[in-house]
């Protein structure tokens, strides 16, 4: 809400930590989006196994499975080349197709009795499983499946109140997330109660089909191969966005970086994505859950490192949604979620490390390449990680919104356009602090220009009255000789 841009997570974290670090985490992303997207594919063809048709013919020909999947991709590709509102449009139609075989099997089971037998849930918590429990691939699958809700920062640009819509939304998505999970697996245990342990994949179909009937166990399997459609299809979207915010910060090739004039939506980024799933989508499910939730944990744990570092470096930036949280209680509360992914890190497969580390080279290099640095300073910021940057960092920027400027008589401009972080076309930057001699010593003198009110143009002369009053004459010198009007 407070960055309301395409790229989302790149582009905060490039606001917060600067142009490196942003390229390591847009390259970070894509790993992620292109091994997390090509799940998809690879469960749906899972799905469809159910049917005696589909199993027959994937067991006697191997290249059929693949070329189900890449079928199925090319729709969804179709479908987000066609805009952002058909891709809502189809995951709504979808949610209901998906949840109601759910609906269906938790309603019949407790009709029947049986769907509600509390000690099922409750015995034998202490038990040892056989074979012994992989807990890299367990921790990753079960993240897996509560992960994924920043993508949708990338479609902050084509939400009309990010600040409003974003937290009901999401609200309300982890309220059904919540009930869809518990209330179906609470029935199908306690219906099951004598297999618990041998559940697996396919155990809901199983248990819908021995308890209700094969017609349910069709439905069940349908919803799933949906599920997995509509994920895909809105993943690809904000995938897709990303990756246009990868080729402006010159990771990809500029041509990417294109966007359709009238619908917005950025087709070479989305074909380019959708060959790359088509190719990942031939390793197995395990192998594609560890490595990216490897690269899932790094994006999520800069992401909360910008958060944190925005909060600081501006702390009155307007934010239509705030976290109504001081900075040493904010940090507080993440550290479990920072736990989790250094966990998932310590746990994650070797070849999903080898990956990473080349992903983050090539990173290192295309951001050398696109901005010049040198191959020492890129080094350092990669060792010291953002603490290296916040020990530079310039100091804090106070954004105004520009009407309320305008009301409050105040002509401004946006100063040092070249190193501006994504798009601020809503906001000006009155005063930059100048971390120098007496250019720092009258930035802290002088009133927080943020503070300027629409109700208040006598304060805004006197904001500005003040500044030039001060010490600040070397720092006024400076913004005249940049040939930009400033009052």
């Amino acid at each position: 809400a407070m960055i309301p841009e395409a790229g989302g997570y790149v582009v905060w974290v490039q606001r917060a930590f600067g142009p490196f670090w942003a390229t390591q985490n847009a390259v970070w992303n894509l790993v992620s989006n292109t091994f997390d997207n090509a799940l998809y594919p690879v469960m749906f063809v899972d799905y469809l196994q159910w049917f005696p048709l589909f199993r027959i013919g994937f067991a006697t020909y191997p290249l059929l499975r693949w070329l189900v999947s890449v079928a199925m991709l090319a729709v969804v590709t179709g479908l987000n080349l066609l805009g952002v509102d058909v891709v809502a449009q189809v995951s709504n139609l979808f949610a209901v197709f998906v949840i109601s075989p759910f609906v269906a099997l938790s309603v019949a089971g407790v009709m029947s009795g049986r769907g509600l037998q509390t000690a099922v849930w409750t015995s034998d918590f202490v038990w040892e499983p056989q074979p012994p429990v992989r807990w890299g691939t367990f921790l990753s699958v079960l993240l897996w499946n509560t992960s994924g809700y920043d993508s949708v920062g990338a479609l902050a640009a084509e939400v009309e109140q990010p600040g409003r819509d974003f937290p009901r939304a999401l609200g309300i998505t982890i309220v059904l997330v919540t009930v869809t999970y518990l209330v179906p697996l609470a029935v199908a245990t306690s219906l099951d109660a004598e297999h618990v342990r041998a559940w697996s994949d396919g155990s809901f179909v199983r248990v819908a089909s021995e308890h209700v009937g094969d017609w349910l166990a069709a439905w069940v399997t349908i919803g799933g191969a949906l599920s997995c459609f509509g994920l895909l299809n809105t993943l690809l979207c904000t995938s897709a966005r990303v990756a246009v915010s990868a080729a402006k910060l010159r990771v990809l090739p500029a041509s990417v970086a294109k966007v359709h004039a009238e619908s917005g939506v950025p087709r070479v980024a989305t074909a380019l994505l959708s060959t790359v799933l088509a190719i990942a989508c031939t390793l197995p499910f395990s192998q594609l859950v560890s490595i990216s939730m490897l690269f899932y944990g790094a994006t999520t744990l800069i992401e909360v490192l910008a958060l944190l570092a925005l909060r600081v470096s501006e702390p009155l930036t307007p934010r239509p949604f705030r976290i109504p949280l001081r900075a040493s209680p904010l940090a507080l509360l993440y550290a479990g979620p920072v736990l989790l992914c250094v966990v998932l890190a310590l746990l994650a497969p070797p070849e999903a490390w080898l990956l990473f580390l080349a992903s983050s080279a090539a990173a290192g290099v295309a951001h050398a390449r696109s901005s010049g640095a040198t191959l020492s300073s890129a080094a350092r910021a990669c060792a010291s990680g953002p603490g290296w940057w916040w020990r530079r960092r310039p100091a804090a920027r106070y954004l105004l919104p520009a009407d309320a400027a305008a009301k409050a008589g105040v002509q401004l401009d946006v100063f040092d356009q070249a190193s501006q972080r994504g798009s601020l076309d809503q906001y000006v930057e009155p005063i930059r602090r100048v971390p120098s001699g007496s250019c720092r010593a009258a930035a802290a003198d002088e009133p927080p220009a943020a503070e300027l009110s629409d109700e208040a143009p006598s304060a805004a002369s006197s904001a500005v009255g003040s500044a030039t009053a001060s010490s600040a004459t070397p720092c006024l010198a400076a913004l005249a000789a940049s040939e930009r009007k400033h009052t």
